[in-house]
């Protein structure tokens, strides 16, 4: 709040009381001036009630006279308007700077007001009034600070229950309820989405206040909709995918994603959410650890078998592998490398001893070795196979 106003003094005392007569025509003035300078405050009219409006500039006009008039020492219940308009004005959805601007026009014309009234005193009297004309300008600034604490506040208010309402849909949805036809509409209703289209989840590693936001122009200019929440220790993006494909969609999340992400395949509609949150949440697994980014799941499908089943890919690594993970460190991982790479580049040892700086005959002796271990032929398809999805649940074992 701003400093204390000065002394009013009598003459402002008398100025500010004949003026509060006066607030009636002062409101209507106000009316129409706010409606040719401030249109946007008038653009909805579902916004602000012209009987509203006007009873709220006598109200804020009629706090400031009486600041004016006997300071804010005698009177506390000046603040009373202020605050309950500023309150309402969030609630009505009216934008802050529409407000303020309102308010600067009523202390201009509160002003004019005022000064006329003082040009029908004294010379004198019309002297002092202007000496101690700062009272004015204190206690207009005192009501305006009062106005948007109310809108801060009650916006802060409204803010949180929808974050909650939110939350709780997400909450519902990701729990596969979605089937539900209230539980759809009220989800139409509470996150803006339709029952029914073409949806993914994103699943993101972090929490909300971390920097993970999803990209809500770009997205809206690719008519894309998205509604964003926490789920337990994940933040959950539900996005319904209107005319763009899943890559083109990780293409346009991947800059914004700082933390580990997956990202489902597509499902049908509401009622598939809770599909699509379990498949977010397999192809999340896929991502290495510390790997910021986002793995799509149909880009991932092998991995994403290892990862729904983990026990079982355990055993199937230790089938396969077996007598290879027997090995010291250094050498078990020296054979397994040289898999991967052998694979990497098409099972030519040639390509395979470029990647890994070494002779094709190392890697053929290497290859010969891991054939021995375990006891099957890597020219067979079958075993190939079975190497492929052992190395992916080797790399992914905790």
């Amino acid at each position: 709040m701003p400093g204390e106003p000065h002394a009013s003094g009598p003459v402002i005392r008398e100025v500010a009381a004949a003026v509060i007569a006066e607030l009636p025509a002062f409101a209507d003035r106000l009316v129409e001036r706010g409606a040719v300078e401030e249109k946007a405050f008038y653009a909805r009219g579902d916004w602000v009630a012209p009987a509203d409006m006007r009873q709220s500039f006598m109200d804020n006009a009629r706090s400031a006279l009486v600041l004016m008039r006997d300071g804010p020492g005698t009177r506390a219940d000046w603040i009373a308007a202020p605050l309950a308009t500023g309150r309402r004005r969030a609630e009505q959805g009216v934008p802050l700077e529409a407000v303020l601007h309102l308010f600067r026009l009523g202390t201009e014309l509160l002003w004019d007001m005022l000064l006329a009234a003082a040009r029908r005193r004294s010379p004198d009297e019309l002297t002092e009034f202007v000496d101690r004309v700062m009272v004015l300008w204190q206690a207009t600034d005192r009501v305006s600070t009062a106005m948007v604490e109310g809108y801060r506040s009650r916006e802060i208010q409204l803010r949180t229950r929808e974050n909650r309402r939110r939350e709780r849909l997400i909450g519902v949805l990701v729990e596969g309820r979605g089937a539900d036809p209230a539980v759809a509409a009220d989800a139409e209703t509470g996150l803006g989405l339709p029952a029914h289209g073409r949806y993914v989840v994103v699943l993101v590693a972090g929490d909300l206040a971390a920097e993970d936001t999803a990209p809500a122009a770009e997205l809206a200019a690719l008519g894309v909709r998205v509604a964003v929440a926490p789920y337990r220790d994940r933040v959950v993006w539900l996005l319904e995918l209107g005319g763009v494909t899943t890559g083109r969609l990780a293409t346009v999340l991947t800059p914004h994603l700082h933390h580990r992400a997956g990202m489902s395949g597509e499902v049908d509609g509401l009622a598939e959410t809770g599909i699509a949150y379990r498949l977010a949440e397999l192809a999340l697994r896929t991502q290495p650890p510390d790997v910021p980014g986002v793995a799509v799941l149909d880009d991932r499908l092998p991995e994403a078998l290892v990862a729904a089943s983990p026990r079982l890919a355990q055993r199937l690594a230790a089938r396969t592998l077996g007598r290879v993970l027997e090995l010291e460190d250094e050498e078990r991982d020296v054979l397994l490398e040289t898999l991967r790479a052998w694979f990497r580049a098409g099972r030519s040892p040639t390509r395979a001893g470029e990647l890994l700086y070494c002779h094709r005959n190392t890697v053929l002796n290497r290859l010969r070795k891991l054939e021995q271990l375990t006891g099957a032929s890597l020219e067979d398809d079958r075993h190939q196979l079975c190497c492929r999805l052992a190395l992916m649940a080797h790399r992914e074992k905790p």
